[in-house]
């Protein structure tokens, strides 16, 4: 029976690690700092993520670094529906994530999509006003 409880027991302290490391995936957030235009700017054309600097570097900047905050972005930023139609987000915004060990993730929004981590997204409305409070 003890030979039993070990394997047990083992499979049990794995499992809630690997459950802690899924959950606290927001807790490394350091901070969140949106740079946006306004969002309703038309252009000529497409701005893609890598020209959004170049086309308004006198963009209106928001912070977040107290968790509540952070915690809304990250939470309207997990629960987006992918975008599969080939549409591309006319950027209007970055949004820079800072993980604690300092790494950078950044999201470029559009009105209509955005991407983030290499993946297409509807904008969440919900997104949309919490850049513009």
């Amino acid at each position: 029976m003890k030979k039993f409880n070990v394997p047990l027991v083992l499979l049990l302290i794995v499992l809630m690690v690997a459950c802690k490391r899924k959950n606290s995936s927001n807790d490394d957030v350091q901070s969140v700092k949106f740079k946006f235009t306004e969002l309703g700017r038309e252009t000529q054309f497409r701005i893609t993520c890598d020209k959004f600097d170049y086309y308004f570097p006198e963009g209106k900047e928001k912070h977040f670094d107290k968790k509540p905050g952070i915690d809304s972005v990250m939470q309207l930023l997990t629960s987006m529906k992918t975008v599969s139609d080939g549409t591309e987000p006319d950027v209007r915004g970055k949004i820079y994530i800072t993980h604690a060990t300092k790494a950078v993730d950044t999201v470029c929004v559009g009105v209509k999509a955005l991407s983030y981590k290499g993946s297409i997204y509807e904008t969440p409305p919900e997104l949309l006003v919490l850049i513009q409070k």
